[in-house]
């Protein structure tokens, strides 16, 4: 025998924060995109926001959650007349002033390392991508941005070349 059950809405009996859903469940998804061709650059040796069009909030539904974040992002740098070029990018909270999970402390979470061994300059340009999961630091809200850096180079360029950019947020019942 099958068993159904249709329903229109489900309400917690007092508040909507406690239905329980079951482990995995996705109970909200929030993105910032950007696909233009909108350039950013800096010329850091320290980690810092390229952009506050980048950033994307959350505030989580319930406190005993993981979030997931899904990263893009399109980095590119160069270096006229000489041979290396590093540039690395991290995910940062905003909200807490910290690196969101265990970053490397040089590299970040990702980036790329180009090296011309004719020394007559060159450019890079790539989309790196990184996926990070945390324990859920309760229900309140924060934001979430990319922080790039060069080790080596003249310069981090972001969104050069159409190179789409994207922070996805997800939060997953446990």
């Amino acid at each position: 025998m099958t068993s159904r059950l249709l329903v229109d809405k489900i309400e917690g009996k007092s508040t909507a924060s406690t239905v329980q859903m079951p482990s995995g469940t996705s109970l909200q998804v929030v993105q910032t995109n950007s696909n233009s061709q909108s350039l950013s650059t800096t010329t850091s040796t320290s980690f810092t926001e390229i952009d506050t069009d980048f950033r994307a909030s959350i505030t989580p539904k319930f406190a005993n959650i993981k979030i997931l974040f899904f990263c893009k992002l399109g980095i590119g740098g160069g270096n006229n007349g000489n041979h290396d070029t590093q540039v690395y990018c991290r995910l940062f909270d905003v909200t807490a002033s910290a690196v969101v999970g265990d970053a490397h402390a040089t590299y970040g979470h990702g980036g790329f390392r180009s090296y011309d061994y004719g020394g007559s300059g060159h450019y890079a340009q790539l989309g790196t991508s990184f996926d990070v999961m945390i324990d859920s630091w309760g229900t309140t809200a924060k934001t979430f941005t990319f922080q790039v850096k060069k080790n080596a180079g003249d310069e981090v360029r972001v969104q050069d070349e159409s190179k789409a950019t994207s922070i996805t947020i997800m939060e997953i019942a446990q």
